[in-house]
């Protein structure tokens, strides 16, 4: 007799299929563009300055893409004109059209054309309708993309060569015959700010770290600390809103010079571009330091493309996308507050931290932003224990049905 009968199967494959797709992390990215050109060695240097210039982590948040690869021959005259890094940035960014064409949907455009946004204009740094795209289908099934900059000016046109990878609805990349520009992207960046005077405040404010940003500008001593250090090459790590806003009533009830080390912890002296993160494991120092006066740093860590920074008290945030890395200043977003000392040593009255769980090797608790400061990796997260006593149950039902 069998274990578990037709219909208890159905409902236990039902079950932990659901199970599957709800227990997958929110933050993982549909794709990874630079995995996906890895696999192609006449790409690699369009690749190289997707990462350098940050383009990469822009085009891994989106849910539908298209990407414009151009080959090495055509990427080396580009390399040669020595760009500032803003303008090469633009540049590139003609080549990321905001939605998903793949071989069958070129030849087959309503009219023979379409017009399309790019993350160029997407920026807001294009001005007027510049950054839009024409893609047309030529004679002899050649098809085309010109950029269109406003009034009577145009942009260098290029042709489709070849499909290099298709996810459907997703992300497409297509090879393209050359390096596409336009007099808007490769005007001087007046409207770009001089790296060395990056408003990181309003970087943050404009890119959901507007809670972190009101924190830096209502904690004493804080703006003053980043901004002599900006010139030398400065990387902050601003939380989300949503954890900054988590974290608020735990901030209010430290004394003054503790709520000032949380803020400062979130700033690491030099400049790291997301590439360099990916590559490091080693720990950062900071402006933040303990009570001997001593400065406190965290630790980097990368896995699979993805960064997880482990403050002092083990407590940790995923860097989840970038804001700015222009040299010598570089500003990422992280998915929770970093704790550099005890709060509850370290508040002018205890801190309500409400129910958490004891490190049963150091015997800290929940850093205060919600995570388990442990230093191992993230436990299962307490949906996973649901699931599993999901499961348990599904499977004693099966059984008792038989």
């Amino acid at each position: 007799m069998p274990l578990v009968g037709g219909r208890s199967a159905l409902v236990l494959f039902v079950t932990a299929a659901v199970l599957v797709a709800t227990s997958a992390p929110a933050w993982s990215a549909a794709h990874n563009i630079t995995a996906i050109l890895s696999g192609h060695r006449d790409l690699t240097e369009f690749s190289r300055e997707l990462t350098a210039t940050g383009l990469a982590d822009d085009i891994n948040g989106r849910n539908t893409i298209t990407v414009l690869a151009v080959d090495d021959a055509h990427m080396a005259p580009l390399k040669a004109r020595g760009l500032p890094r803003g303008t090469l940035r633009h540049v590139l960014s003609l080549h990321v059209l905001v939605d998903y064409y793949d071989d069958a949907k070129l030849h087959g455009l309503p009219g023979g054309s379409a017009d399309v946004s790019t993350l160029f204009q997407a920026s807001g740094d294009a001005p007027g309708s510049a950054g839009m795209v024409e893609i047309a289908d030529r004679r002899g099934g050649r098809v085309a993309f010109a950029p269109q900059d406003a009034g009577a000016a145009r942009g260098t046109a290029v042709f489709y060569v070849k499909a290099v990878h298709q996810a459907p609805y997703n992300i497409s990349v297509l090879q393209v015959s050359g390096v596409m520009s336009s007099p808007a992207a490769e005007a001087p960046s007046s409207s770009s700010p001089d790296p060395s005077r990056l408003d990181f405040s309003d970087v943050m404010s404009k890119n959901g770290c507007g809670r972190f940003a009101g924190l830096i500008a209502a904690t004493a001593g804080a703006s003053a600390a980043f901004d002599k250090h900006t010139r030398d090459g400065f990387t902050f790590f601003c939380p989300a809103d949503k954890a900054v806003e988590a974290f608020e009533p735990t901030f209010e009830k430290l004394r003054a010079d503790a709520r000032l080390a949380v803020v400062l912890y979130h700033g690491a002296l030099g400049h790291y571009s997301t590439q360099a993160l990916r590559a490091g494991h080693d720990d950062l120092a900071t402006l933040a330091s303990d009570d001997a006066g001593t400065t406190v740093g965290f630790a980097v860590h990368s896995a699979g493309g993805k960064v997880t920074l482990v403050s002092a008290t083990h407590n940790a945030a995923r860097v989840t996308r970038t804001l700015a890395d222009a040299d010598p200043v570089a500003v990422y977003m992280i998915d929770a507050v970093l704790v550099p000392f005890s709060l509850t040593a370290n508040a002018s009255s205890p801190p309500d931290l409400g129910p958490s769980e004891s490190d049963g090797r150091s015997g800290r608790k929940d850093g205060g932003d919600g995570r388990k400061t442990s230093g191992s990796a993230p436990g299962w997260p307490r949906r996973g224990w649901v699931a599993s006593a999901l499961v348990f149950t599904t499977l004693l039902t099966a059984f008792a049905s038989g």
